[in-house]
C-alpha cells in the first residue's frame, strides 16, 4: 500500500515535469543507440570474419618462395610454436570472359587442411580437374555449378569445370590491383583447384607460397625471423594474417567503428548525468516540504532514497530499451550491408556484453545522480525540511567592484549579471550540456570533411596523371615505354612488395614503389605541406609507416633483395600520404642495391583525347582514370561518412534537448520573481530579456568551449580511425561556423518557445506563498 502511494506521486511528479524527464529519457536513448548502433557494426563484422576464419582454417602467416624444397619445409616446421606446415600456390589468371576479369588462383593439394574454401554450394573434390568458383564472382557473371571457366597461367588457357561456389576468407575484401580500390566481383575474385591441374600448365606441381599455422599465443616476430633464416636468400617475403591485404581491411573496418562507438558516446553520457542532475536537484529542492512529511509520517530513509532515485532508474530503464532497440537498426542494419564485404550472410550480432556496461552507465548518469540529489538532504529533520528554505546570502559580485563600468550598466543588465553570478552551477551545466553537444558536432563534421578531403589530397594533389595503366610485364618493359609515342606526359613506376626489417627487430612485408627521380606526375609533400622529392641515396617512407613501424627519418631500415640477403637503407625523406602508406624510392638507387627496374604501371597526362590502341594492346592488363580512382577511394569512405553523418544529426538533436532542457529550468526557476517584476510594472519585452540574454550568453560560453573540445576528439578519432589512413583531423572555420549557426538556431527556437510561456505565467499562483 506504502509502496504504491509513492510509486503514484512519482507518477504525478513526473507527469508535472513531463518535459524535463523526456529530455532525460531522449538523451539517455541517444546516448545508448549510439554505441550499441557503432558497437553492432564492428560486432558483426568481426562475428562474421572470425567464423570464416575458423572454418577455413586461416594461416597464421604466409611464406613466399619459388619452388619450396622439402628441407625449407622441415626447417619452418622445426620453429617453436609452429603446429602446421603445407605448400600451396597462389597466383592471378586471366579468364575469357566478358570484359576481361582477373580470379585469383588458389592450388590446394590433397591433404590440405589450411585456408579452405567456405562452400556455399556444390563440392570441392580433392582431386580431378574441376574447380571451386568465387560465389559473387560467379552471380556477376551468370556462372553455376556444372558450368565451365577458362584461366591464362603461363602462357597457357585451362578450362575448369565448376564443381562448386564457395567464399573465401582470404577475399572478403579483395581488390584486383592498385589502380582498383574497393571489391568489384565482376572484376576479380577467386578459384581454388587442384595442384594437379596445373601439371599441364607448368609440366609439374608447382608451388609459391608456404602456409603456417602456430600455437595460439605464439610470439609471431620470432617465427617471422626463424622462418626467414630456414629459407635463405630464396626468400621472397613473409605475410601475417592481420598484414594480408583482406584481413587488413576487415580489421580496418572493425577499428573504424570501434573507434567512433568509444568516443562520440563519452560527450553523451556526460551530458545526460549533467542533465539528469540539474533536473533532479530542482524536482528534490521543490520538494523539500514533501520529504519532511514523509519524514514525519514513518517513512524510513531508504523507502526516499529509493522513491526518488527510482525517478532516474525508470527513465534510465526506458531509455537503454529503447536505444537497444533504435541503435542496431539505425546503424547496423543500414551500414553493414553498406561494407561490401564478401559475407554469407548480414546477420546483425549485438554486442550484449557492452549493452550491460552503457545500461549500468546509464543508470549510473540517471539513477545515481538521482539518489545523490535526494541523499544531501537526508541529514536534515522533519522540522528543518518543513520550513522554507532560507534565501542564499547574497554578495557583491565583482563587477561591482569597478564602478565606472557598473553605474553605466542598465538595471535590467545589472539584474542579468547579479541573477548569472549568484546561479553558477546552473551556469556551469548549460554551458558544459552546449559545450558537450557543439564538441559534438564540430567533431563529426571535421571527420566528415577530413574524410571528404582525402581523395582531394590523394588525387588533386599528390597524383596528377589522367590515367593509371596497369601492364603486362611480360610485354612491356622499361625500354619498350620509353619508345612509346604517347601524346602526353609519361611516368613508369614500379609497384611491388619487399620484406622489411626495422631497426627492433621486426619484420613485415610493405609496399615498395619506385619511379625515375624526375617524377612530374607525382608530387610528394611533407606534413607541413612543404615539396619533397625522392632521394638520390636513401628512401622516402610515408609518415604512418614511419609510426607503425616505430621509426623516423634518419633510421636504418633492411630490406630484402630479390633472390639475395638483406640490404641496410637510410630512411632520408618522411612524406604525408593521406592514404596508400609505403615505401619510395628512386629507380637509380633501386638499381644501386642489386635490382633492377620493371615498371608494372604507366601514368599518363595526356594531351588531347587517349590512344586507344595502346591502352587495347597486350600490353595493358588493366587501366583507371585518375577521377574513376577518386570515385573509388570516396565510394570506400562513404560507410563512415554515412555513421559520422548520423552522428552530425544526432548531436545536433542532443544540443537541441540540452537547450530546451536549459532554458526551461532557467525559466521555472525564476518564475517567482519574473512574476514580481511583472507586478512591479516591468513589460513583458523587459522581463523576456532577462531571461533570454542569460540563456544567449551561456549559449555563446559554451559554443567558445565546445571549440577545443571538438579539436580533441577529431583528433583522438583521426589517429586512431584506421592504420591505412594518415588522417590530421584539423578543425576548419567553415565546420566551426556550421556548428555555431546549428546551435544559435535551437536556441533561437527554444528562446521563443519560453518566451511564450513567459506570456502565460500565472502571477497569483506564481506568487503563493510556500505554506
Amino acid at each position: 500500500m506504502v509502496k504504491g502511494a509513492l510509486f503514484r506521486k512519482s507518477l504525478r511528479d513526473m507527469q508535472k515535469s513531463k518535459s524535463q524527464f523526456l529530455s532525460i529519457f531522449i538523451m539517455a536513448t541517444l546516448a545508448v543507440s549510439i554505441m550499441t548502433g557503432l558497437d553492432s557494426i564492428w560486432f558483426t563484422v568481426q562475428n562474421h570474419a572470425d567464423a570464416m576464419y575458423r572454418a577455413a582454417n586461416l594461416s597464421d602467416l604466409w611464406v613466399t618462395v619459388q619452388n619450396p624444397s622439402e628441407q625449407q619445409l622441415w626447417g619452418i616446421r622445426q620453429i617453436g610454436g609452429v603446429t602446421q606446415v603445407e605448400k600451396r600456390f597462389s597466383a592471378d589468371a586471366d579468364t575469357d570472359l566478358p570484359g576481361g576479369p582477373t580470379l585469383h588462383v588458389y592450388a590446394l593439394n590433397d591433404r590440405s587442411t589450411l585456408d579452405q574454401p567456405e562452400l556455399q554450394e556444390g563440392k570441392f573434390a580433392k582431386s580431378g580437374g574441376g574447380a571451386v568458383l568465387d560465389s559473387g564472382f560467379a552471380k556477376a557473371h551468370g556462372l553455376k555449378v556444372g558450368d565451365t571457366v577458362s584461366i591464362k597461367l603461363n602462357g597457357v588457357w585451362l578450362r575448369l569445370s565448376i564443381d562448386g561456389l564457395a567464399l573465401s576468407s582470404e577475399q572478403v575484401h579483395a581488390v584486383k590491383n592498385s589502380a582498383t580500390l574497393v571489391p568489384d566481383p565482376a572484376a576479380y575474385g577467386f578459384v581454388v583447384v587442384h595442384t594437379g591441374v596445373l601439371e599441364s600448365v607448368y609440366g609439374q606441381k608447382v608451388y609459391n607460397q608456404i602456409s603456417v599455422k602456430t600455437k595460439p599465443g605464439t610470439d609471431l616476430t620470432q617465427v617471422v625471423q626463424q622462418a626467414d633464416a630456414a629459407i635463405g636468400r630464396e626468400l621472397i617475403g613473409i605475410t601475417l594474417q592481420k598484414d594480408s591485404s583482406s584481413v587488413s581491411s576487415v580489421n580496418g573496418r572493425i577499428q573504424q567503428f570501434k573507434t567512433l562507438s568509444i568516443v562520440f558516446p563519452l560527450l553523451f553520457f556526460l551530458v545526460t548525468a549533467l542533465i539528469t542532475q540539474s533536473t533532479m536537484m530542482r524536482l528534490v529542492e521543490n520538494q523539500r516540504a514533501q520529504i519532511g512529511v514523509l519524514k514525519a509520517l514513518g517513512y524510513s530513509k531508504r523507502s526516499i532514497l529509493w522513491h526518488y532515485t527510482s525517478y532516474g532508474v525508470m527513465v534510465g530503464v526506458l531509455g537503454s530499451v529503447f536505444g537497444l532497440l533504435l541503435g542496431p537498426n539505425a546503424f547496423g542494419r543500414i551500414l553493414v550491408p553498406q561494407l561490401k564485404l564478401a559475407f554469407s550472410d548480414y546477420k546483425l550480432s549485438i554486442n550484449f556484453g557492452h549493452f550491460v556496461f552503457v545500461f549500468l552507465l546509464i543508470l549510473l548518469c540517471t539513477g545515481g545522480v538521482s539518489f545523490y540529489a535526494c541523499w544531501k538532504l537526508q541529514g536534515d529533520t522533519p522540522a528543518v525540511l518543513l520550513r522554507e528554505k532560507p534565501p542564499k546570502k547574497g554578495d557583491h559580485i565583482f563587477l561591482e567592484a569597478l564602478p565606472s563600468l557598473w553605474r553605466k550598466m542598465k538595471f535590467s543588465s545589472k539584474l542579468i549579471a547579479r541573477n548569472t553570478v549568484k546561479n553558477k552551477i546552473r551556469l556551469l551545466m548549460s554551458i558544459i550540456g552546449v559545450m558537450g553537444c557543439t564538441g559534438v558536432i564540430i567533431s563529426a563534421l571535421t571527420i566528415k570533411s577530413t574524410l571528404s578531403g582525402i581523395t582531394d589530397q590523394m588525387y588533386g594533389t599528390t597524383f596528377t596523371y589522367d590515367q593509371k595503366i596497369i601492364l603486362d610485364t611480360k610485354k612491356a618493359d622499361s625500354r619498350y615505354l620509353s619508345n612509346l609515342d604517347l601524346d602526353g606526359v609519361t611516368q613508369q613506376a614500379e609497384e611491388s612488395a619487399a620484406e622489411v626489417v626495422c631497426p627492433n627487430g621486426e619484420q613485415k612485408m610493405e609496399p615498395v614503389t619506385i619511379t625515375p627521380k624526375d617524377s612530374p606526375l607525382i608530387h610528394m609533400q611533407d606534413v607541413a605541406g612543404n615539396p619533397i622529392s625522392l632521394p638520390e641515396n636513401g628512401i622516402l617512407m610515408t609518415r604512418k609507416l614511419c609510426k607503425s613501424l616505430g621509426v623516423e627519418a634518419g633510421d636504418i631500415v633492411r630490406i630484402k633483395r630479390t633472390n639475395n640477403g638483406y640490404v641496410s637503407v637510410p630512411i632520408v625523406q618522411v612524406a604525408y600520404l593521406a592514404s596508400g602508406q609505403g615505401i619510395y624510392m628512386t629507380d637509380t638507387y633501386w638499381e644501386s642495391l642489386g635490382e633492377t627496374f620493371k615498371p608494372t604501371a604507366l601514368l599518363v597526362k595526356w594531351n588531347g583525347t587517349p590512344d586507344e590502341k595502346f591502352l587495347t594492346s597486350d600490353a595493358v592488363a588493366d587501366s583507371a582514370t585518375r577521377e574513376s580512382q577518386q570515385s573509388s577511394l570516396s565510394s570506400s569512405m562513404q560507410v563512415v561518412n554515412l555513421a559520422v553523418i548520423m552522428m552530425i544529426v544526432m548531436g545536433a538533436s542532443l544540443a537541441f534537448v540540452v537547450l530546451y532542457n536549459t532554458s526551461i529550468l532557467n525559466f521555472v526557476e525564476r518564475v517567482r520573481d519574473l512574476a514580481t517584476l511583472r507586478v512591479l510594472g516591468f513589460r513583458h519585452r523587459e522581463i523576456r530579456n532577462l531571461v533570454l540574454i542569460e540563456n544567449y550568453f551561456s549559449v555563446l560560453l559554451g559554443m567558445l568551449a565546445g571549440i577545443p573540445i571538438g579539436r580533441f576528439i577529431s583528433w583522438i578519432i583521426a589517429s586512431s580511425l584506421d592504420e591505412r589512413l594518415d588522417l590530421m583531423g584539423n578543425i576548419t572555420l567553415p565546420d566551426v561556423l556550421i556548428a555555431g549557426v546549428t546551435t544559435l538556431c535551437f536556441a533561437w527556437i527554444i528562446n521563443n518557445v519560453v518566451a511564450r510561456k513567459m506570456k502565460q505565467i500565472d502571477m497569483l499562483e506564481a506568487l503563493k506563498s510556500v505554506e
